[in-house]
């Protein structure tokens, strides 16, 4: 990071005793200029996950790979645990977090003055894996994770969380939610006889969502824990459009349960190279993978799942599906007609 808060402050400090032990007022607190990243995500929004030709995303995937870099784990661990104070004054100046906030304000602005039209469907990619799915006649989220989650409670009718690790879930989502009366679909909420927890395959209908979910594992070892997967028809208004979100599943075959034609399925970048296509176009052959869990800034490094934006595009490329593609935070995919758009 260029410099903190603290840094600020104490140079103003220093500053301020030199000038009060001098007679010529004439002085001046240095300042660092606010970070001019969110033009970097603006010019990306103007161009699309679903381009043929990738050169000027690249482009511009190459400057914002430069700004999480610079960023370190622990230092997003503070900005996301830190008080307000330090969060706004981080988004401020360090030019990763600039984006991620500007990020979540085109999706919840998306999500205030946008409304699909009958048989669309709006896929809004938040963070990580994070997404926000709205409908002629409903909204919901899937693993969302992010600092301002909380802002998304009045748009959502649920939010479902595949696992209970912090990079999939939102405590301040799941307690506003629940404050809310809106179901929280998980198989980790300690809610004594919650309808909508299970650690077995289950099936929910919400509104006009049909959820159908089963249990795989998160990895062979000690350290597993279930992972719910998530089928939703979307229903009749989106012409039953179905999406899957596999969170961190690690695509054990003989666990997935995919009931029908998937048209976008949402896993995650394997740690185990291609693995994703132990089921994509194995079990199922979805219309469309869009690839996610891409340069998550609370791990360290690639060795440690940060995987970045160019692995990404690699690993994409080489899925079993002809229409995978990699969105990045704050970026619309409009289902229509039996397509993305």
């Amino acid at each position: 990071m260029k410099h903190t808060f603290k840094m600020l402050c104490a140079a103003a400090l220093l500053t301020g005793f030199a000038a009060c032990s001098n007679d010529d007022p004439d002085w001046t607190v240095p300042q660092q200029e606010p970070s001019r990243a969110p033009e970097t995500m603006e010019t990306l929004w103007r161009t699309s996950p679903l381009d043929a030709d990738l050169t000027t995303r690249r482009e511009l995937f190459a400057t914002i790979q430069g700004y999480a870099d610079a960023c370190s784990g622990a230092t997003f661990s503070s900005f996301l645990n830190g008080a307000d104070w330090l969060a706004w004054s981080l988004v401020k100046y360090e030019d990763i977090l600039a984006c991620y906030n500007a990020a979540f304000d085109r999706v919840l602005n998306g999500l205030r003055e946008e409304k699909p039209a009958a048989g669309e469907v709006h896929i809004w990619m938040l963070y990580n894996m994070g997404y926000v799915i709205q409908t002629p006649s409903g909204c919901f989220g899937v693993d969302i994770y992010h600092r301002r989650a909380a802002e998304l409670a009045p748009y959502l009718d649920f939010y479902a969380s595949t696992h209970v690790h912090q990079d999939h879930k939102s405590l301040p989502l799941i307690e506003a939610m629940l404050e809310a009366g809106k179901p929280v679909v998980t198989n980790y909420l300690e809610e004594p006889g919650y309808a909508y927890t299970s650690t077995t395959a289950a099936d929910y209908t919400i509104g006009n969502f049909v959820l159908h979910t089963f249990i795989t594992n998160h990895n062979n070892g000690s350290t597993n824990v279930h992972v719910t997967v998530f089928q939703i028809d979307c229903g009749e208004d989106t012409g039953h459009f179905v999406l899957l979100h596999s969170g961190d599943s690690n695509f054990t075959a003989d666990q997935f349960n995919v009931t029908e034609e998937i048209d976008v399925y949402i896993p995650r970048y394997a740690p185990n190279e291609l693995t994703e296509n132990n089921v994509i176009g194995k079990l199922f052959t979805p219309k469309y993978v869009l690839l996610s869990h891409i340069l998550e800034l609370s791990h360290t490094d690639p060795d440690s799942s940060r995987w970045t934006l160019e692995q990404g595009l690699a690993r994409a490329a080489q899925l079993d599906c002809e229409e995978t593609h990699m969105p990045f935070w704050g970026e619309k995919m409009v289902w229509k007609n039996g397509k993305l758009n």
